[in-house]
């Protein structure tokens, strides 16, 4: 069938599109002139600032210990069980509470070889490892703990920390100085643009960083251990760190 319009010959699927092309002009007009009208973001700057925050440390974490290795299991056991109680006695009697001495680790392991004759895995000894984690809040504590341990049979140093009790000051002084250092960076980075900044639009505080202690790990053996000279330790200082984000609104 033939639908004759303006005397030319036009066929239905041409007529529907001419009718569905008006329906829809007068819809696109109006979501163009919507999107028109909607207000725009304000030129905005984002920079991050970061703060830090020297401390000296109040207290000490020592980890120390024992490793013994024997036959039997229950040899190298008993072995550790006598020489850790002499470890312990001798650390208690620095003045340590028992409640700041908890046992970090006890394992009990095979000491294996591969056997090329049998060509299998066998199993020479066992090794029974003992590690205590003593806090101090007296710095001065953590050599003689040190020791305590290598004086009376022990072969383990695992870890020595120095830390931070109360971090809340420290941290709101360096929570200020970030943030003083994204607003400076806005205000330079503003005055190149040839603007400036007005409010903060957003500010997003990360995760406070802890203080870095710094560890020791080492393996001794008890005659390298000498009363007349202590272990030496230096705390130093820790440093507190906090880190922001922030969004400034840009003006002309």
């Amino acid at each position: 069938m033939i639908i004759r319009l303006s005397n030319r010959a036009v066929r239905p699927l041409t007529v529907a599109a001419l009718v569905l092309g008006a329906l829809a002009a007068p819809v696109l007009a109006t979501q163009a002139a919507a999107q028109l009208s909607m207000p725009q973001p304000p030129p905005q700057i984002v920079v991050s600032g970061r703060g830090e925050v020297q401390v000296a440390p109040d207290r000490a974490q020592v980890q120390v210990g024992m490793e013994t290795q024997a036959k039997t299991a229950i040899l190298a056991s008993q072995e550790n069980n006598r020489k850790q109680a002499a470890i312990l006695a001798a650390i208690r009697a620095l003045g340590i509470p028992a409640s700041q001495i908890q046992t970090l680790n006890y394992s009990v392991m095979p000491i294996q070889r591969y056997d090329e004759t049998a060509q299998r895995v066998v199993i020479e000894g066992y090794q029974v490892s003992n590690i205590v984690q003593v806090l101090t809040d007296k710095i001065e504590q953590a050599g003689p703990i040190i020791d305590a341990a290598l004086t009376n049979g022990g072969n383990r140093v695992a870890g020595l920390d120095f830390l931070v009790k109360d971090r809340a000051k420290a941290q709101e002084t360096a929570l200020t100085k970030a943030v003083e250092s994204a607003r400076r960076q806005a205000e330079v980075a503003a005055r190149a643009a040839g603007g400036q900044i007005a409010e903060l639009l957003e500010l997003n505080i990360n995760e406070y960083e802890r203080p870095q202690p710094r560890a020791i790990m080492a393996m001794a053996k008890m005659e390298m251990a000498d009363a007349a000279a202590p272990t030496p330790v230096n705390e130093g200082m820790a440093t507190v760190a906090v880190s922001v984000t922030t969004r400034w609104r840009f003006m002309k």
